[in-house]
C-alpha cells in the first residue's frame, strides 16, 4: 500500500495554522481495552478520557462518528484551547474575524447597484461615524496604451456619510450589471477605545459598455466590540481606476474551454468533476490527492505545426493527450498514443530528447521519471524509467553543458518515507519559514540514445539541495553563453545556480534573490527593457499572516530577524530587477506586484501586444460549497 504523504498545500495550510497563528491540536488515540459503558450512559459523542485530563474542556470534546470508543492518551489541553483565538488571548484576531464578517456583508450589498440603493447600508456605521469620500472627484491619467487606461487620484477631504461615500464608489457602474466586490482585511491595530484595520478593495464591472476595475486601500476604524463592531470611519489611502478601452465585446480574454474540448468524454466526465467527486469513488491507494498538483505540457507531437496538449491527472485517472485540429478543437488520442498513465503524475514536457526531429514526452510520476520515445505520428513507447528518490513536482529542460542535447532538472518536493532528514509530525517542513528537510533535486545529463546520467553532485547542484522545490527555470541571466538555473522553493529560501562552463555555484544570497517565502513558480523576463533579465517569483500573500505577524505578542521572545522572516513569508510575490555588475534589486513593493493572492504559476507575457512584458499570475486554492476553511 502507498504510504501517507501530506500534500504540500495541506502542509502550507498546516504550517500557517500551526506555526504562524499557533493554533494547533494533535490528539493521539488508542482503542480502549477496558469494557465500556453504553453510549446512552456516557453520551454517544464524547471521548473517554484518562483520569489526569478530566477537565471541562475535554469532557466537551466532540469526535467523528465511529471514534466514540477511543481513549485520548496524550491530549494537548493548551493546544486545544488555543484553537479559539479568544481563549488564546488573540484579541486582534477575534476583532478581525468580526470585522471581516461585516465587510463580507457590505460586499454582498455593494455587488448589486439596485439592491444598494434600497439597502440600509448605514447599519454598519456607528452613530459617531466620520469618514471621507472613497472616490476622487478628479482623476489624473497615469497610463494609456490605447487598450488600457489607468487613472489615479486622492479622495477629497471632508466628512461624508457612509451611504454617500459608498454610493459615490459604486454608482458609476451600470444598474443592470452585477459587479464584483472584494474587501480584504489584512492589517489590524488595537487602539485605546477602538481598533483600525487596513482593507484592500477590488471592484470591477461595466460602465457604459466599458470594463472598469477599481483598486483601492482603506484605513477603517471600528468600535471596540467583539460581537458587533460598527464603523467609526473609512479613510481612502489610495485609489486607482483601470479602464479597458473599447466596448465590452472587446474583452482581452474569452473562455473557450468548452468549445475547444467539444464533446470529448474526458472533458465532460473527468475534467469537469471535482477532486471531492473522485475521492468518494477511488481508493486513496491509487494516489488520489486532495489538492491535485498537476500540470500540463504543450508541444507538436504529430508534426502538423500545431501545438498539442498533454494533461497530467490524479492517481486513478489516466493522463490525456489531445491533438489540435486547424479549427482549434482538440481530439483525445490517449489510447492510440499509449500515453494514458494512471498513476499520480505532476508534470510533463513535450520536447525532442533524442534529436530525431519529433517531440518526445517526459513525465514525472510520483517518485519516478518516465521517458517516452515518439515513434512518429504521435505513437509513443516507454524508452526509460528512473527512480527519483523524491516526489518530483516539476521538471525543466536545458542544454546546460552545450553538447547539443537537452538535459533534465527534476524539482524534488517530498522526501521518501524514512528519509533521515525528516523531522516533525508526518515529516512536515521544519521550520515552517526556512525548512531544510525536503526532497533532493536531480540533474540528469543526456548522453544520447536514451541514456541519462545523474550528475547533481558532480556539477555542484548538491549545494543547498534540501528544500521543498516547486519549480525551476533556466536562463542565461549573466549572458556568458550557458544557461543558469533558478529554483523556487516552498517554505524557505530559493536558489540561483550560476553556470560556469558546466559547473554550478549557488549565488542566491550574494545576488539578493533568496526570497525566503513560499516559492511556487519562477519566470524570467526583461520587464523594463534595459537589456537585463529580471526575475518574478510566485509566493503567497497571506492576509492572516500580515495581521498576526505585526502584533506585538507574535513570537515576542524571538529575535527580530526571525519575526521579519515570518512577515516576509506573508508578503506575497517578488520582482527582482537585474542590475549590471551588481546584485538584483528587489522592486516588488515599488512596482506593486506583491498582491498575487495564493499564487501558483506566473509568467511574463506581453498580453496586450504593446511591446512591454506584463505579468500573468494563476492563483487560488480548493473551492467547495463549504467555505469554512477560507
Amino acid at each position: 500500500m502507498q504510504g501517507f504523504k501530506m500534500d504540500p498545500k495541506s502542509q502550507n495550510f498546516v504550517g500557517i495554522v500551526v506555526q504562524m497563528t499557533m493554533f494547533s491540536v494533535l490528539l493521539f488515540v488508542q482503542s480502549c481495552s477496558k469494557e465500556k459503558s453504553s453510549d446512552s450512559e456516557r453520551g454517544a459523542e464524547q471521548v473517554d478520557l484518562l483520569e489526569d485530563f478530566q477537565t471541562p474542556t475535554f469532557r466537551e470534546m466532540i469526535v467523528a462518528p465511529g471514534l466514540q470508543n477511543k481513549k485520548v492518551i496524550k491530549p494537548l489541553e493548551d493546544a486545544w484551547r488555543r484553537i479559539d483565538p479568544k481563549k488564546d488571548g488573540w484579541d486582534s484576531e477575534v476583532l478581525s474575524e468580526s470585522a471581516t464578517k461585516k465587510l463580507k456583508d457590505m460586499a454582498i450589498i455593494l455587488r448589486s447597484p439596485k439592491k444598494f440603493k434600497n439597502s440600509n447600508i448605514n447599519q454598519f456605521a456607528d452613530s459617531e461615524y466620520k469618514g471621507t469620500s472613497l472616490r476622487p472627484e478628479v482623476l489624473e491619467q497615469y497610463f494609456n496604451n490605447k487598450k488600457f487606461a489607468v487613472f489615479r487620484g486622492t479622495p477629497n477631504i471632508g466628512e461624508v456619510p457612509l451611504n454617500a461615500a459608498l454610493d459615490g464608489l459604486v454608482s458609476i457602474f451600470d444598474d443592470s450589471a452585477e459587479i464584483e466586490v472584494e474587501l480584504k482585511l489584512y492589517r489590524i491595530n488595537l487602539l485605546k477605545d477602538r481598533f483600525s484595520a487596513q482593507v484592500l478593495v477590488h471592484i470591477s464591472g461595466t460602465v457604459k459598455e466599458q470594463q472598469i476595475q477599481i483598486n483601492s486601500e482603506w484605513n477603517t476604524f471600528w468600535t471596540l466590540s467583539e460581537e458587533d463592531p460598527k464603523l467609526l470611519g473609512i479613510e481612502a489611502l489610495s485609489f486607482e481606476e483601470v479602464r479597458r478601452l473599447g466596448k465590452i465585446s472587446e474583452k482581452l480574454f474569452a473562455d473557450v474551454t468548452g468549445s475547444v474540448f467539444g464533446d470529448e468524454s474526458a472533458y465532460r466526465d473527468q475534467f469537469l468533476r471535482s477532486t471531492d467527486h473522485w475521492r468518494s469513488r477511488l481508493a486513496r491507494d491509487f494516489g488520489l490527492d486532495v489538492v491535485a498538483n498537476h500540470g500540463m505540457a504543450l508541444g507538436d507531437v504529430n508534426g502538423d505545426g500545431l501545438d498539442d496538449l498533454y494533461i497530467c491527472q490524479q492517481g486513478g485517472l489516466p493522463n490525456r493527450l489531445f491533438i489540435r485540429s486547424p479549427d482549434g478543437s482538440l481530439k483525445d488520442i490517449t489510447a492510440e498514443s499509449n500515453t494514458g498513465w494512471i498513476d499520480y503524475c505532476a508534470s510533463a514536457l513535450i520536447l525532442d530528447f533524442d534529436n530525431d526531429g519529433d517531440r518526445d514526452l517526459v513525465i514525472s510520476q510520483d517518485f519516478k521519471i518516465l521517458f517516452m520515445d515518439n515513434l512518429g505520428d504521435a505513437k509513443f513507447e516507454l524508452a526509460l524509467g528512473l527512480g527519483t528518490h523524491a516526489q518530483t513536482f516539476s521538471i525543466t529542460a536545458s542544454d546546460y553543458d552545450n553538447d547539443g542535447d537537452l538535459d533534465l532538472f527534476l524539482c524534488g518536493y517530498n522526501p521518501p518515507a524514512g528519509y533521515e532528514g525528516e523531522s516533525g509530525v508526518m515529516g512536515e517542513p521544519m521550520p515552517y519559514h526556512d525548512a531544510r528537510n525536503g526532497g533532493k533535486n536531480k540533474l540528469l545529463r543526456n548522453d544520447g540514445n536514451w541514456n541519462f546520467t545523474e550528475v547533481t553532485e558532480e556539477v555542484g547542484l548538491n549545494q543547498n539541495n534540501d528544500r521543498f522545490s516547486f519549480a525551476a527555470s533556466w536562463e542565461d541571466y549573466d549572458r556568458d553563453g550557458d544557461t543558469d538555473l533558478y529554483v523556487a522553493n516552498d517554505y524557505g529560501r530559493n536558489n540561483l545556480y550560476q553556470n560556469n562552463a558546466g559547473k554550478f555555484i549557488d549565488v542566491s544570497q550574494k545576488l539578493g534573490v533568496q526570497d525566503m517565502s513560499a516559492g511556487m513558480s519562477v519566470s524570467w523576463g526583461d520587464y523594463n527593457r534595459d537589456g537585463l533579465f529580471d526575475l518574478y517569483v510566485s509566493n503567497m500573500f497571506s492576509s492572516a499572516g500580515n495581521r498576526i505577524t505585526y502584533q506585538r505578542q507574535f513570537k515576542s521572545d524571538a529575535e527580530s530577524v526571525q519575526v521579519e522572516g515570518f512577515r516576509r513569508h506573508a508578503r506575497g510575490n517578488s520582482l527582482f530587477e537585474g542590475v549590471s555588475g551588481n546584485p538584483f534589486k528587489d522592486v516588488s513593493e515599488t512596482t506593486n506586484v506583491t498582491m498575487g493572492r495564493w499564487a501558483w504559476g506566473s509568467r511574463f507575457a506581453d498580453i496586450d501586444n504593446d511591446g512591454w512584458l506584463d505579468l500573468l499570475v494563476a492563483n487560488g486554492f480548493i473551492t467547495s460549497p463549504d467555505p469554512g476553511d477560507l
